[in-house]
């Protein structure tokens, strides 16, 4: 049976997990330079997939959101709700460096290379702090969370496990873009735990 509190933030998950990989995959296949060189390519025009990125980092938010709520809901992980904001917070961070991108559309040629080259600069160590400030916190996130898995579900478990190598992956930095397939499987994993019944959980 379903879980109805929940049903929302398991459809976002799921959406999540979809748009995700799709939307990364397409912007690596641009440029095999990196996340660094695909993020300056974006930031040259202003088009549906910044669309798509906003729309991703609703979803994330709301999703870490919701996931706080329902840590709430099962037992006293304070901390780790915490935590879990301010992933949300450094999820903004980096999503609103599609603003950069507007403002470039909006000042066409009346902008200057030198304005050009500075919001580049701008918004690469805004994404750059954010993605690594990102795999710092996750990090502690997981490990918290591991510490509690005797009194939560095993499907929470399972996220934990993923979003420390996730993070662990990311701070290695060369092999982050394997993120691009683990985030989509955590993603599933957050979908059935919000959706399933509490009762119909198991606790290990």
């Amino acid at each position: 049976m379903l879980n109805r509190d929940y049903l929302l933030p398991g459809i976002a998950a799921g959406l999540l997990a979809i748009i995700f990989p799709m939307y990364w995959i397409s912007v690596f296949g641009e440029t095999l330079d990196g996340l660094g060189e695909s993020l300056k390519l974006d930031l040259q025009s202003l088009n549906f997939s910044d669309l798509v990125f906003v729309l991703i980092g609703a979803l994330e938010i709301y999703v870490y959101l919701s996931l706080r709520k329902a840590l709430k809901d099962m037992f006293d992980v304070e901390g780790v709700r915490i935590l879990l904001c301010v992933l949300a917070v450094l999820v903004l961070a980096f999503h609103a460096t599609v603003l950069c991108d507007v403002y470039l559309a909006v000042a066409g040629d009346k902008a200057s290379s030198d304005v050009v080259e500075s919001i580049s600069i701008i918004a690469m160590v805004v994404s750059a702090g954010s993605l690594g400030l990102y795999a710092l916190v996750g990090l502690i996130t997981a490990a918290l969370l591991l510490t509690k898995r005797h009194g939560m579900s095993s499907l929470l478990t399972v996220f934990s496990i993923l979003l420390l190598l996730m993070c662990i992956l990311q701070l290695t930095v060369i092999f982050a873009y394997l993120n691009v397939f683990l985030f989509p499987a955590a993603l599933l994993i957050l979908m059935v735990f919000f959706i399933k019944k509490p009762e119909q959980i198991e606790v290990v």
